[in-house]
């Protein structure tokens, strides 16, 4: 069973968790407030004794639905099913909550109370803001006390679970099943047929490629394209003398007081010993004779930056160890911790750190300096022009957007305004890397949606903005058979050429068995890799799951099919398979094998319970939305 989840769990986890953060982080936006008790006929769905409107539903699907987009780059493809996803998410919610009223879950005020204060929308400056949160309930049209009975609500749906998946635990054969399953490894030979070879043996007619062209037409569609002109604005040709006044400065000085104060800074050079693992006593023992020996020597007068140059590991050496100036939170804590509570002109004792062993010397101190007006002047002239500069800038392009539309196109505008330059692009497709758009495949989808004469709006590549406007567009269609014949002779040579590789390797396997023997008919080469984990890709052959299955399965011994990769042939035997020593697994991979089966299993627990609620529910959805 747990191998069944194993590839579903590594793609469809990550997904889910992104969609539920998403949910969390713009939790207040479109909550739901609860299923209805009443007895109104006209809802979306109902589970048991819960209606659940048509409002809750919009909600929940609206939620959803955006929080895809977000994820998906603006487009949701077709085989989502948001409707059905959406429901079933309701349906589960309301089972649950149904479930905790029967088995008397409770959830107490400060619970709920405790969940939203930890919500960073709620919150200024990290702490919970009580004005904020009434604020932001007010701006979405919600009430404290609906978007509490929500909160209350999925809390209760969480306990719920929990107490379904709390039974569940995972034993330690599990854990070395799997340890075992990831670890293993296997060494294999194989020798490789490349069926060019056979291409001289490949034979056809025309009727035999109209029907290859048939059966692969679509393979040879000539994909939709378009041809768009544009008007390109660049920030760098956008001349405007930009003055900043006096009160501008000090107005600007006093609001932001924080972005004037300088960190207190120290200046210090260091000789570091490194230590590549720490797990090797021999190693570290070394690098501390080694960093003691050099510490004694600065005490008995050495020059510390000749040391340095000497003996430390660290880029810096050539420097003789010279960091420069840095403020706290540069440095790895350790370090950070000794330097500065030194003097300029101390020299530290030995330091310990993840890279090894340190001596310190700092040269230089700046205490943290609040800059004055007129020191802070230069900074803040040059940020108030940048500023101004995109804001005019800014205005400059709206200006031309607007004038674009009310004229209706660029086409229409540019009759008006000849000095503005207008650029065209070949036709592409979808797949084409083309000047300005690149590959943005999210922008693509965009332009290729336009009508034709339509304009966009105004989109920023790389910091440029630009306005485009879709000339013409050429829709998809499969060419005839004879304007593609050239390309169809050739793939039918390609494809019937390994296809005759393929049979020649298969009746070699056949009546040899051996590897060896068919190396030795044939005069062929044979290739032996090294040993490879399941996960890792084949050595000289490259990733590929279903053969990695065939090899862990197999044991020693001849595959009984050739294996295709493209153009090549491989016949493969597996020499051996190695089991790893389960004593020597470390406590950190135990705890993460441990929480990969346990997240497996309580899903399948949960997924269970869920189903058996189901079967025993009385479920009703509106046909509207199904």
């Amino acid at each position: 069973m747990l191998r069944m989840f194993r590839n579903q769990k590594k793609i469809l986890a990550f997904f889910l968790w992104l969609v539920i953060a998403a949910f969390i982080g713009t939790i207040f936006l479109v909550w739901g407030v609860g299923g209805n008790r009443g007895r109104q006929k006209n809802y979306a769905i109902k589970v048991n004794d819960f209606e659940i409107s048509f409002n809750e539903y919009q909600q929940e699907y609206d939620k959803f639905s955006n929080t895809l987009k977000s994820l998906l780059g603006g487009e949701i493809p077709n085989t989502i099913n948001i409707n059905k996803q959406v429901t079933d998410s309701i349906i589960e919610k309301y089972l649950l909550l149904d479930q905790a009223n029967k088995l008397g879950v409770f959830v107490s005020d400060v619970e709920v109370f405790n969940e939203i204060k930890n919500i960073p929308s709620f919150q200024t400056n990290g702490q919970f803001d009580a004005k904020r949160y009434v604020e932001i309930l007010r701006l979405n049209g919600l009430t404290p006390a609906s978007f509490e009975r929500s909160i209350k609500a999925d809390l209760l749906v969480q306990k719920t679970k929990n107490l379904i998946t709390q039974s569940v635990s995972v034993n330690e054969n599990e854990i070395k099943n799997e340890y075992i399953y990831r670890n293993k490894t296997a060494k294999i030979s194989y020798i490789k047929l490349n069926s060019e070879k056979f291409k001289k043996d490949v034979t056809y007619n025309d009727e035999e490629l109209k029907a290859y062209f048939e059966k692969n037409k679509e393979d040879y569609r000539v994909p939709e394209k378009i041809k768009l002109k544009y008007i390109k604005i660049d920030p760098k040709d956008f001349n405007k003398e930009i003055k900043v006044s006096d009160e501008e400065i000090e107005k600007y000085y006093l609001q932001h007081t924080d972005e004037f104060i300088e960190k207190e800074k120290v200046a210090a050079k260091h000789i570091l010993i490194r230590v590549k693992d720490w797990n090797n006593k021999k190693e570290v023992a070394e690098a501390k004779k080694k960093i003691e020996n050099i510490l004694q020597k600065i005490k008995k007068g050495a020059k510390f930056e000749d040391l340095a140059k000497k003996y430390s590991d660290d880029p810096t050496a050539k420097n003789g160890g010279d960091l420069g100036y840095f403020t706290k939170g540069q440095m790895i804590k350790e370090f950070e911790d000794v330097v500065f509570k030194l003097k300029p002109g101390d020299i530290s004792d030995i330091v310990k750190t993840k890279f090894g062993y340190h001596i310190i010397k700092v040269y230089g101190h700046k205490p943290e300096k609040k800059l004055t007006l007129d020191e802070a002047k230069p900074l803040i002239i040059k940020k108030l022009k940048t500023l101004k500069k995109d804001s005019y800038f800014k205005e400059y392009v709206l200006d031309i957007y607007r004038d674009i539309l009310k004229a209706s196109n660029i086409t229409a505008y540019t009759l008006e305004h000849k000095d503005i330059p207008v650029y065209e692009t070949d036709y592409f497709s979808m797949f084409d890397n083309i000047p300005p758009i690149g590959n943005d495949l999210k922008l693509k989808t965009k332009l290729f949606k336009l009508e034709t004469s339509e304009v966009t709006n105004i989109i920023d590549i790389n910091g440029v903005k630009y306005i485009f406007e879709l000339i013409e567009k050429k829709k998809s269609y499969i060419p005839k058979f004879e304007d593609v014949k050239k390309e169809v002779i050739n793939d039918y040579i390609n494809d019937k050429s390994v296809e005759l590789a393929k049979d020649n390797a298969l009746s070699l396997i056949k009546k040899y068995n051996e590897l060896q023997k068919i190396a030795d008919s044939k005069k062929l080469s044979i290739t032996t890799t090294p040993d490879f984990k399941r996960i890792d890709p084949i050595p000289d052959i490259g990733t590929n799951e279903e053969l990695s299955k065939k090899i862990f399965n197999k044991g020693k011994g001849l595959l009984e099919t050739p294996f295709v990769v493209g153009n090549n042939i491989f016949i493969i035997e597996v020499n051996n398979i190695k089991y790893p020593d389960f004593s020597k697994i470390t406590e950190d991979e135990k705890k993460e094998i441990e929480s990969y089966i346990l997240s497996i299993k309580q899903d399948e627990a949960l997924n269970s319970y869920i189903e058996k609620l189901k079967n025993n529910a009385k479920i009703e959805v509106n046909p509207s939305i199904k």
